[in-house]
């Protein structure tokens, strides 16, 4: 019994959802947003979405993210802005540092696969993304 405790222990540290730099790769592609909880446990929850974030990272960790929108024919549209991103391990952990003409900023990636990503920004907000599927007509 008294190793019990420490073998859950490790077992439950082992287990854990740590992001890697294999994951980053995942970030590749279009993002719903689902739902964002706040702090003091707020959760606003969002359902068809006019915006959908398309991300793209290279090799190096740098790239970019684009508001689109879907049309009626399952076309994405997208103005030219991108807004710069750098992505970083900063003491184990990745943090994606966006800048755009106003602002930066900074998110951690608290999760990423290649279906989830959850976001966490510096006020401790946590923002729920499913990867984006196209609907089909036919």
């Amino acid at each position: 019994m008294k190793y019990f405790i420490p073998c859950l222990f490790f077992i439950l540290i082992s287990c854990s959802d740590k992001v890697t730099q294999q994951d980053v790769q995942n970030l590749n592609g279009y993002w719903d947003i689902d739902k964002v909880e706040s702090v003091d446990k707020t959760v606003t929850e969002y359902g068809a979405n006019s915006t959908i974030d398309y991300y793209f990272v290279n090799d190096k960790n740098e790239g970019y993210r684009k508001k689109t929108t879907l049309d009626f024919s399952g076309t994405y549209k997208a103005n030219n802005i991108k807004d710069k991103i750098v992505i970083e391990d900063k003491n184990g952990t990745f943090i994606i540092t966006t800048t755009t003409n106003l602002d930066t900023w900074e998110d951690a990636i608290v999760n990423l696969t290649p279906e989830k990503l959850i976001l966490k920004n510096k006020n401790g907000d946590l923002f729920y993304y499913n990867k984006h599927e196209k609907f089909n007509s036919n």
